[in-house]
């Protein structure tokens, strides 16, 4: 384990480029999945595993930055660099732990999910999901006609504690574009989602596909042409086979090209 700046400076690997093509966004204050955008690395491809889900590991599914375990102790992200187009206000990195498909976007009742377990890769690299979230996530471009108010998550907190209740953060926009995102809201303290049980549309998404993904965050968010060092960063702690993507803030429809870099330390 890195404890001093040395260990940070011993440990430092070369950097990770990346640089994501301009796409169109759903609107200011959506975020949006850079895992579907093409660029360098390419634009992932999900399975169909089912209601209950797989778990990710790694380069899987494509698209993430390349990350390597190390030989010996951990992985850490150590130094983040990005300049971002026009109307992605920040990038965010994340850890994709599990994904699932066959959500019935018409049906307003509960669907059961069940979700398989999560890897080992919380914030303490356990299955309990202590800072892991969920996330709605748009495949193929969604038809409601109205914003949607109503979706709710059945889960297990990271204590273990069942039949917990979550909302969408905000509402699901109408006619959302394939990238979109949306976070849940945890119920009270939670802390983190260990498992889903059900999910509750409420009122009907039209066509199109939407998935659950559980995801952990990597570190803070990375403001336009900015450099992020391992301080500003906290150095995050990056657990054996993680699947590193990006999402953006955006603060306009029409979102640029974003570039940049990654160096990870070892120790």
């Amino acid at each position: 384990m890195i404890t001093t700046e040395d260990g940070i400076v011993a440990g430092l690997k070369p950097p990770i480029p990346f640089v994501k093509n301009s796409f169109t966004g759903e609107a200011a204050g959506q975020y949006h999945n850079l895992g579907v955008v093409a660029g360098n690395p390419g634009a992932w491809t999900l399975g169909a595993p089912g209601m209950a889900g797989v778990a990710v590991s790694a380069n899987a599914l494509g698209g993430a930055l390349r990350f390597d375990n190390p030989s010996a102790g951990f992985a850490y992200l150590a130094m983040a660099a990005a300049t971002l187009g026009a109307n992605v206000a920040a990038l965010i990195f994340y850890d994709l732990l599990w994904y699932q498909s066959g959500l019935a976007e018409t049906t307003t009742t509960g669907q059961t999910i069940n979700s398989v377990a999560f890897p080992a890769r919380d914030i303490a690299g356990s299955v309990n999901g202590d800072g892991v979230e969920a996330w709605l996530h748009c495949t193929t471009a969604t038809t409601n006609g109205a914003a949607v108010t109503n979706t709710t998550l059945g889960y297990t907190n990271e204590a273990g504690t069942a039949s917990r209740s979550a909302g969408l953060a905000y509402e699901w926009p109408a006619t959302a574009v394939a990238g979109t995102m949306a976070p849940f809201g945890l119920q009270g303290s939670d802390r983190g989602v260990r498992s889903i049980q059900t999910v509750t549309l409420g009122t009907s998404y039209g066509g199109g596909q939407i998935e659950l993904l559980a995801l952990r965050r990597c570190g803070p968010r990375i403001a336009a042409a900015d450099v992020h060092d391992w301080a500003k960063l906290a150095l995050p702690l990056l657990h054996n086979d993680t699947a590193l993507y990006m999402m953006a803030l955006l603060s306009g429809t029409a979102a640029g090209v974003c570039a940049g870099e990654v160096a990870f330390a070892h120790g």
